[in-house]
């Protein structure tokens, strides 16, 4: 009946997506078509004498609490989508997952400056007080810690990542021993191997004159999340 009112208002969208735990990058989806259905939804139970719904719907802060939370679910998905895909490895992981908790932190600091330049549809809703902003920042401040709670083990081998990311510019001093003179020979040619996809540079390594690096990048490799791990020639 919902889709059929769709089809008889000409509306943009003729359906709603389902959620499933399965999938739960879906809920992201299904907030967002939501709201964009929301003033059809409420004509439908408007229809349906559905006065609870309507009530519910029609709520101003009910309204502002799912518009922050279709917000956030979006930029949680384009994490999600970002860390999909071949090609990724750990330290690319890791470079998302970084990046979004400073979006986190300037999500929770432009907050509590009332500017809502990056939550365009909580911005879109009539007359947010300071109160809901204030939970809403406070809520985006939990999740930082979270996801620090939850990464932490990344950050204790930040140095370990930063040496299969960047081998030319890592301190070969802060490193372990045993990679300390293969680094100093690979900085010291690093014009032969500028440009390079990191799987082919690991691979265009001589295994007699760089074995502990190429074994550290098998290992780094081989962490989950990465879509290669085999380094070899």
């Amino acid at each position: 009946q919902f889709r059929d009112l769709l089809q008889s208002v000409q509306s943009e969208y003729s359906y709603v997506l389902y959620y499933t735990k399965v999938r739960w990058l879906s809920a992201g989806c299904v907030f967002e078509r939501v709201w964009q259905l929301k003033d059809d939804i409420v004509s439908f139970f408007h229809e349906k004498q559905c006065s609870a719904e309507c009530e519910m719907l029609e709520d101003t802060e009910w309204l502002s609490d799912f518009a922050f939370f279709t917000d956030l679910l979006c930029h949680m998905n384009n994490l999600n989508v970002k860390m999909q895909g071949k090609n990724q490895f750990i330290d690319d992981i890791w470079a998302h997952l970084k990046a979004f908790k400073l979006k986190l932190n300037l999500f929770a600091g432009q907050l509590a400056k009332n500017d809502l330049s990056h939550f365009s549809r909580l911005n879109s809703t009539p007359s947010v007080n300071e109160e809901k902003l204030k939970n809403y920042e406070d809520g985006l401040k939990k999740l930082y810690f979270e996801f620090e709670r939850r990464f932490q083990d990344f950050s204790a081998i930040q140095t370990e990542l930063d040496i299969f990311n960047m081998p030319f510019n890592v301190n070969c001093e802060a490193v372990r021993s045993d990679l300390q003179l293969e680094l100093i020979e690979l900085q010291s040619n690093k014009q032969s191997f500028l440009n390079m996809p990191k799987l082919e540079f690991y691979k265009s390594l001589s295994k007699i004159s760089f074995p502990n690096l190429i074994s550290h990048a098998q290992k780094i490799s081989s962490m989950f999340a990465s879509s290669y791990i085999h380094c070899k020639k």
